[in-house]
């Protein structure tokens, strides 16, 4: 891993362990005073599972049983007060997710959101560089048959569009196609509504969101580290990978990484304002 990866996500951890700090002050304070705290929740998102990641992810799930009660991720079911709930999701929809991930959920019944790319089923994810495929094992996308043999009461399909574009650089009509064809093959693969939908990239805008709603969505995910609501137009998600550290996992798990979009934010406005400066100074 380069040396600024490796200090980048130290620094993150840091400000994590602040963020958690703070919150379990004001949870505490809360409950002298007398009150419950409301219920919170984190949606996690993971990408493939390769088989030696298995056992790491196992452990991962024992943490989240531990720490968390587990939710569907349609998000219908009311968070109870005091209580930490974790919804678990995988993008993309790689064949080693069924092959490593489903065995370790089954065995702790613990369901989870599936988002899937209709157009690539039983292909090699054509998004992506060959170097993935070296690292991942050419981790293909699963087939229509795969897809109707996961069990719905543990798994639920949602889209992840067609063929996993940045949508906002997209036309209109373009951008429409890749949601509803996605929602309206996968449907017929399944021969059950699908209503979740994650976005590719994580990039969207209002006016996405609003297109999802109108083809029929009645949740859509981001990869924004935000504490999830079930009554948001969009639902956040922390990204979680069986390589994370212990203290990192058990962080993101339980909201520690919610800072990081304001300080993304703050970073982009500070810039902003010395760019013109600093030009000036030339």
């Amino acid at each position: 891993m380069p040396v600024y990866r490796s200090v980048a996500r130290v620094l993150k951890l840091a400000g994590s362990i602040g963020c958690y700090g703070a919150t379990l002050v004001w949870e505490n304070l809360q409950r002298v005073a007398g009150k419950i705290p409301p219920g919170r929740c984190v949606v996690l998102h993971y990408h493939a599972l390769p088989r030696r990641q298995r056992e790491r992810f196992a452990q991962q799930m024992d943490i989240l049983l531990r720490c968390a009660r587990p939710l569907r991720p349609e998000l219908k079911t009311p968070l109870s007060p005091g209580v930490l709930h974790a919804v678990v999701t995988f993008d993309d929809g790689y064949e080693s997710v069924v092959q490593n991930a489903l065995p370790e959920l089954q065995k702790r019944n613990i369901p989870f959101a599936f988002f899937i790319v209709s157009q690539f089923l039983g292909r090699p994810a054509g998004w992506l560089s060959k170097d993935f495929y070296h690292t991942h094992d050419g981790d293909n996308i699963l087939t229509a048959q795969q897809l109707r043999q996961l069990p719905p009461d543990l798994v639920t399909i949602g889209s992840h569009s067609m063929t996993h574009p940045r949508l906002p650089s997209l036309s209109q009509e373009v951008a429409k196609r890749e949601l509803s064809d996605s929602r309206t093959t996968l449907e017929r693969v399944l021969q059950r509504r699908v209503t979740l939908f994650s976005f590719p990239h994580g990039a969207f805008n209002d006016t996405l969101v609003k297109w999802c709603r109108e083809v029929g969505y009645e949740r859509v995910f981001s990869i924004e580290p935000m504490m999830a609501h079930p009554h948001e137009d969009i639902t956040g998600r922390v990204s979680a990978d069986a390589g994370d550290w212990n203290l990192e996992f058990r962080l993101k798990l339980h909201g520690g990484y919610r800072w990081l979009p304001t300080a993304f934010a703050c970073k982009r406005k500070i810039l902003g304002v010395l760019k013109p400066a600093l030009g000036r100074s030339h």
